[in-house]
């Protein structure tokens, strides 16, 4: 499918930007948005992604989404592994965020991700690390969930949404740029665009667990999809925007080799 492919260096002016209190950063002109005709190619050129980089590494760490707009995404990655005869057998898998009590016990955005990937890649369950949304003690599950994915090597890519405010797993704004995985309360705003997923749950909490803005950082290739006019402003704040807490996917900029997949609807006119 039909594709344009721009670096997001030709928008941002100056190779230097300044994070609100901190010093100046020189990464910003590494990060790349990549432009698809519309969704199906961005789902497309994203399991194509994924699927380059588990050839380059069959025991690839990854950290998998739920979510509206990764969901066509594992439709595509399903049947182009079919097509190029792939296996999923020594990846490993982590969550990117999950949902606690009264949601389900076995985990709101996991059952997402169980459905839509888990159930064919034929990944035993010991490559599988999801959150225990039971846990007495989430402070120290968190911090046990550290310790997984380091014991893992680090995440070599994290595939992510943009949520409707700037969020990234469910780091709402305001979140530190070097936060660690651990418990959050979930913006209203938050709750209620959960609530309008045509796969949505009636049991969603205020609550939940995510990776860290600084833990996400740390992995090797971090992958933001996003999708529809609905996500065009937040996109263009993301790219354009001052680097601050209050809009957390602004830290993209910094990241070198960060990678923004949009369709044009979401993109615009960057």
């Amino acid at each position: 499918m039909p594709e344009s492919h721009r670096c997001h260096r030709r928008r941002c002016g100056p190779s230097s930007t300044r994070v609100a209190g901190q010093a100046s950063l020189r990464h910003r002109e590494l990060m790349q948005l990549r432009v698809f005709d519309d969704s199906e190619a961005l789902a497309s050129g994203a399991a194509t992604l994924w699927l380059d980089r588990l050839v380059a590494r069959p025991d690839l760490v990854i950290a998998a989404p739920a979510g509206r707009t990764p969901r066509p995404t594992y439709r595509h990655l399903q049947d182009e592994a079919q097509r190029r005869g792939l296996s999923f057998a020594r990846t490993r898998v982590f969550a990117v965020d999950e949902l606690v009590a009264p949601a389900p016990a076995d985990g709101y955005f996991w059952r997402h991700v169980r459905e839509a990937f888990l159930a064919w890649a034929g990944i035993p369950a010991s490559n599988l690390h999801p959150f225990d949304p039971r846990a007495a003690d989430l402070d120290a599950m968190c911090r046990d969930y550290e310790e997984q994915i380091e014991a893992a090597g680090g995440l070599d890519l994290v595939l992510l949404g943009l949520g409707p405010n700037g969020h990234l797993a469910s780091n709402e704004p305001g979140s530190p740029f070097d936060s660690r995985t651990r418990s959050v309360r979930l913006l209203p705003e938050t709750v209620a665009y959960i609530r309008t997923d045509d796969d949505a749950d009636p049991r969603v909490s205020d609550t939940a667990v995510t990776l860290g803005l600084g833990t996400l950082t740390e992995a090797r290739e971090v992958v933001v999809l996003v999708s529809g006019s609905s996500k065009r402003d937040i996109l263009r704040r993301t790219l354009t925007g001052p680097v601050t807490p209050d809009c957390p996917a602004s830290l993209l900029q910094t990241l070198p080799g960060a990678r923004v997949l949009a369709d044009r609807a979401a993109a615009g006119a960057l």
